[in-house]
């Protein structure tokens, strides 16, 4: 837990560098997509989904949920970033929806009937032991919750290496970022998380990647192209192979399965 990233000395990169950005408008459009069936599933039974957003830097997809109705719990380890998502609920009239807590994910206690929908969004590749983080994941779920986890993508941090012809790198196996920027410091394999995630017992429902092609384009194509059909061919090639494998980042939703039966309820039905 020491050694996981803070990033109040970026916050002001991440907000200039994606979300101001074709790659945040991907990122978003991405996940609203895959997390819908969840959402609009719940909206209609009229009940509002308790969500966790673990490390939830600016809150863009918290204050998204909290203005659909659903009660957000948004946890960052940065007090910088926390305050910008905690202003902006102020700013939107959804405060009153939604909590804000400070420190590590590790540190939060589960709450009562545990949490529908949590969301860990670029947070795995910053942190040093990303299982020990997604077992924690896993006790704060409700029975049947859903967890969406998206982590940069180790092979698309290789591709797009061996394109800029960093090939000692490549050959070295050096994916990792210094820490001083914006690249994370252990991108995944989505392979190794799926794994791991199969192992906990945890149920895939839909596996997508993120910037599947963006950011391989030259940037003065890029800039020729329009936002919306960039967006739009994102979203077509998200979940299709090769592309979803070689996209930036990686996001996977998966379901926990009920609670195991009591001794009791063993007994009686013996």
């Amino acid at each position: 837990m020491g050694s996981d990233r803070n990033f109040d000395d970026l916050a002001l990169q991440f907000s200039q560098r994606i979300y101001a950005t074709a790659k945040g408008c991907i990122r978003l459009a991405i996940l609203e997509r895959d997390l819908e069936p969840i959402v609009a599933g719940s909206e209609c039974g009229r009940v509002p989904l308790a969500v966790l957003d673990a490390g939830c830097g600016q809150g863009q997809m918290a204050l998204q949920l909290a203005a659909r109705g659903h009660r957000v719990t948004c946890c960052d380890l940065s007090p910088v970033m926390l305050e910008q998502a905690r202003s902006a609920a102020d700013s939107a009239n959804l405060a009153s929806r939604m909590q804000f807590v400070l420190g590590p994910i590790q540190a939060l206690t589960p709450v009562a009937g545990g949490y529908q929908l949590i969301l860990c969004h670029a947070v795995l590749e910053w942190v040093a032991d990303w299982r020990g983080l997604l077992r924690r994941l896993q006790g704060l779920l409700a029975p049947g919750g859903h967890l969406s986890l998206m982590f940069y993508n180790r092979h698309g941090t290789r591709f797009r290496r061996l394109l800029r012809g960093y090939f000692q790198a490549v050959k070295e196996d050096r994916l990792e970022g210094s820490g001083q920027g914006l690249t994370p410091l252990h991108p995944l394999d989505p392979a190794t998380v799926l794994d791991q995630l199969q192992q906990m017992g945890m149920r895939v429902c839909c596996r997508s990647g993120v910037r599947v092609f963006h950011d391989y384009m030259a940037r003065e194509i890029r800039e020729r192209r329009s936002e919306a059909d960039i967006v739009a061919l994102e979203l077509r090639f998200s979940q299709e192979e090769p592309y979803r494998s070689l996209g930036r980042y990686y996001h996977v939703l998966v379901q926990a399965g009920p609670l195991p039966p009591s001794p009791l309820e063993v007994e009686e039905e013996s």
